[in-house]
């Protein structure tokens, strides 16, 4: 167990946080709690840890070897303050690890006498209720929750054992915790045998000195031949009520609401002359749930006395010395049935041995069972199976396997409780709300319509007047783990879902203002937060009474109801209100919780002028010095005593709040010089992206220019356009010798068909042979044809320049396979000159067949 110093925390250096950027990150120092007690003990186990709510500096911590252990923040972690060893057991101390007998029982002693109305209290730990190891078996204390404010309430602890049943353990006051001085007085003129400790714990002068301080701190004490015992049980008949096989509890919340008590049957002033006027009540709701799920609500009421028991207890002194003040305690508490003593020979002169111990009673009201949830009963079943086999190996294994029972209880069911407040005059107050959360199963809201009425039925000074009918609770399941494990987006998470929808912690969020709630936390780290069914019902409720209000003042008629109200049609949820609306609600809430510290109290009012003085009245009539003087005394008798404590307190809390404000300068100095630097680097930055802007302006502006010039100027080609160039020359010089030839035979074609149709010179050779003439048409022909045979030519030349491109590469090969084979030069030459001789030739007769026959074929 360890607790983290959120206040002293450091900020995290830049570079080191692993969050987003909007995130607030800081190193804090982790203080852990009685390193030597918890590492030294590895079955121990933690049942549960609470700070204190009367002392912000306290820490109380419940453990599975029944004792209750109370560590000082402030001065030191690594021991108790107070240690507490819970017995809730009458007679010799059980033995609790397996080992047979009971502690203290000498060997060849007398067994006590059975009792002949054998008490619930001594219940063994087994399910059945039967003894093992040769006695009884004490049950475990598996809960534990504070005592209303008011009394001996304010040093009273409630305890749950496993068995169902509840204790009150008392006094127990933290060493530090401050108490007003009328409340002391009132506690030591209530209970006389509580004198002594008062005197102990508070000092001499808290006692019949009313005017010395008006907050006295609880000091280091230790009461001789005294320690703190248990009371009770407040709810005897517990496990009577319950039906068989109901499985062990687990967990118990209360919440408390005080009203205003009656006279008071003693004298109406201290020793001072103070008034005290009418003493506080309280009337508290108590749940008590059970792993199963099943939740046993009751009404607690009636005063809350001290209980001592005659054990000697252990203390460690501060300076070594006896005299020295007790830097830890040790008490063994054991129980104080209904037939014991009020209190102890060495406490008080006045306590009676036979008179009866007075605690509050519990009354049971209700009993509520939660539904499974859908889908979820095969995981509860394998869970109460699980339990059951543990409950088996109690008689075999002893006090080990109850522990894991316990624990496996309480790790399996989470119980909170809200509600409560005042109610003066007897009026409702808000109904309690019972958060239960079940590991497996979910989230439940049970809301208990009658707690409200329990300070009109079970006030102080009136008859416990209990109506024939309560109304029914309301239970409300807010969270189902087998829905949200269904709901799983893909099959291969569906195997982990059902520990990701899990409920693994919830607390109670308060909200002054708009009021509480259930902050529930899965598996999966998700954060859920359930507000009670009644808040938009109240919140529609106080919307129709200021439109009530307001239709009354205006002088119209009653406004309609609101939907979401009982008694209108439609929807059951309530309109959207507007800003004004809801600033009026705010408003009211405000002066409703608060309104009695705006206002002041009846008893600063000063005393009024005698009867006929004049008005105004003058410091230089004679009435008002008579009137000044009333009006000093009043307030030295009412408020001066008040102003050295108040003083005290106020020059503490400046003291505080200078070291703060000294922090916050030189977070504020950190955070300037932050800020200038960020200015800088803002200025940089600036001026850097001015530059750039500058810069992009011109390179777009040249980019134009270029642009244009690409686009307007002649370029130079490249080499495929040069290529080109010269290619399209070489074709257009070809062009033209092709037409030149082409019209030089035209030319000549019509100078022989001239010289044959006239009978020239052409016509002379061919005397004698009879010549036809031609049409054109023909003609056409015949010229086509020389125009398909020359195009024919031009193939043959270019096949002819393909061939000698081969003979070449062959030679170039023949002459490298020459060289290879290791020839000399002049043969090397030889062959070439030999092979081109042989391959190419002349035209002329010097072509080889293998050309000849191409060129006549290239030309067929």
């Amino acid at each position: 167990m360890a607790v983290v110093d959120l206040h002293g925390g450091q900020p995290l250096r830049a570079g080191t946080a692993s969050g987003g950027p909007g995130s607030r990150q800081k190193q804090c120092r982790l203080h852990a709690v009685d390193p030597v007690l918890f590492g030294g003990r590895p079955g121990l186990v933690l049942f549960q840890a609470s700070w204190h709510p009367h002392s912000e500096e306290h820490l109380l911590v419940l453990t599975s070897d029944n004792r209750l252990r109370l560590y000082h923040v402030t001065h030191s972690l690594a021991a108790a303050e107070q240690t507490l060893h819970l017995v809730p057991h009458q007679g010799p101390v059980p033995q609790r690890y397996g080992l047979g007998g009971a502690l203290g029982a000498t060997p060849g002693a007398t067994p006590a006498p059975a009792s002949p109305s054998p008490s619930p209290l001594a219940l063994t730990g087994g399910p059945n209720g039967a003894a093992s190891g040769g006695g009884t078996l004490a049950p475990d204390v598996v809960a534990f929750t504070f005592g209303p404010a008011v009394g001996w309430g304010l040093f009273t602890l409630m305890l749950l054992g496993s068995d169902g049943h509840v204790y009150a353990l008392g006094p127990v006051a933290p060493f530090g915790m401050r108490c007003s001085g009328s409340l002391l007085e009132r506690l030591a003129r209530e209970e006389a045998a509580a004198a002594e400790w008062i005197e102990a714990a508070f000092g001499e002068e808290a006692v019949g000195n009313p005017a010395a301080r008006s907050r006295w701190p609880v000091r280091p004490h230790v009461v001789e031949g005294a320690s703190p015992a248990l009371a009770g049980p407040l709810n005897p008949r517990a496990r009577q009520e319950l039906p068989v096989g109901t499985s062990r509890a687990a967990t118990l919340a209360v919440v408390h609401t005080l009203t205003a008590g009656a006279a008071p049957s003693g004298p109406t002033s201290t020793p001072g002359g103070t008034p005290t006027g009418p003493e506080p009540g309280c009337v508290s709701t108590a749940v008590v749930g059970f792993a199963d799920g099943r939740l046993l609500a009751y009404a607690v009421a009636g005063p809350w006395a001290p209980a001592w028991c005659d054990s000697q207890p252990q203390f460690l002194a501060a300076g070594g010395s006896s005299g020295s003040a007790p830097s830890a305690v040790r008490y063994r508490c054991t129980l104080k049935g209904p037939a014991a003593g009020a209190g102890v020979a060495g406490i008080g002169s006045v306590a009676a041995a036979g008179a009866a111990v007075v605690t509050p009673r519990m009354v049971l009201l209700d009993v509520v069972e939660l539904p499974a949830a859908v889908g979820g009963r095969e995981a509860s079943e394998e869970e109460d199976e699980e339990e059951e086999d543990e409950e088996a190996d109690v008689d075999g294994l002893g006090g080990a396997a109850a522990t894991s029972v316990v624990a496996a209880a309480r790790r399996a069911v989470t119980l909170v409780m809200q509600g409560g407040g005042a109610a003066a005059g007897g009026a409702s107050a808000a109904p309690a709300t019972a958060w239960v959360c079940q590991r497996a199963r979910g989230c439940w809201s049970v809301t208990l319509p009658w707690s409200a009425q329990l300070p009109k039925w079970l006030g102080a000074g009136r008859p416990a007047q209990l109506p024939a009918e309560l109304p029914a609770p309301v239970v409300t399941c807010v969270y189902e783990v087998p829905a949200a494990a269904a709901s799983s987006a893909t099959p291969a998470a569906a195997a982990t879902a059902a520990g990701c929808a899990r409920v693994v912690g919830a607390c109670l969020l308060a909200n002054p203002l708009l009021g509480g709630g259930l902050l529930a936390l899965s598996g999966s780290g998700t954060l859920q937060y359930f507000q009670p069914v009644g808040a938009a019902e109240l919140l529609a409720a106080e919307q129709q009474r200021l439109q009530q209000l307001a239709g009354r003042g205006a002088g119209e008629q009653q406004a309609p109801a609101t939907p979401g109200t009982p008694g209108a049609a439609g929807s059951a949820t309530p309109a959207p209100a507007s800003p004004e609306l809801r600033r009026a609600q705010v408003d009211a809430h405000i002066k409703s919780v608060y309104g009695s510290l705006m206002e002041p109290p009846p008893d600063r009012k000063l005393p009024q002028p005698p009867p006929g003085s004049p008005s105004p009245l003058t410091i230089a009539a004679k009435e008002g010095p008579l009137h000044l003087a009333n009006c000093v005394a009043a307030l030295r008798e009412r408020h001066m005593r008040y102003l050295h404590g108040a003083s005290s307190d106020l020059q503490a809390r400046a003291a505080s709040l200078a070291a703060e404000a000294g922090k916050h300068a030189a977070a504020v100095t950190e955070l300037a010089g932050v800020a200038a630097e960020a200015e800088a680097r803002q200025a940089g930055l600036e001026a850097r992206i001015s530059r750039l802007t500058s810069l992009h302006a011109n390179l777009v502006e040249r980019a134009g220019v270029l642009a244009g010039l690409h686009w307007s100027l002649p370029r130079a080609l490249s080499r495929s356009e040069a290529a080109l160039r010269d290619e399209l020359g070489a074709l257009e010089g070809r062009t033209a010798g092709l037409r030149a030839q082409w019209e030089a035979l035209a030319t000549r074609a019509r100078r022989l068909c001239e010289e044959r149709r006239s009978g020239g010179p052409g016509a002379a050779g061919g005397r004698g042979m009879r010549v036809a003439s031609v049409p054109e048409a023909q003609l056409e022909k015949v010229h086509d044809s020389i125009v398909a045979q020359y195009r024919g030519l031009t193939a043959a030349r270019a096949a002819l320049a393909a061939l000698e491109g081969h003979v070449a590469a062959a030679a170039a090969e023949h002459t490298a396979e020459q060289l290879e084979r290791g020839l000399g030069l002049a043969g090397a030459g030889a062959g070439l000159g030999a092979g081109l001789g042989g391959g190419l030739g002349t035209p002329r007769g010097g072509a080889g067949p293998g050309l000849r026959a191409a060129w006549g074929a290239t030309m067929a």
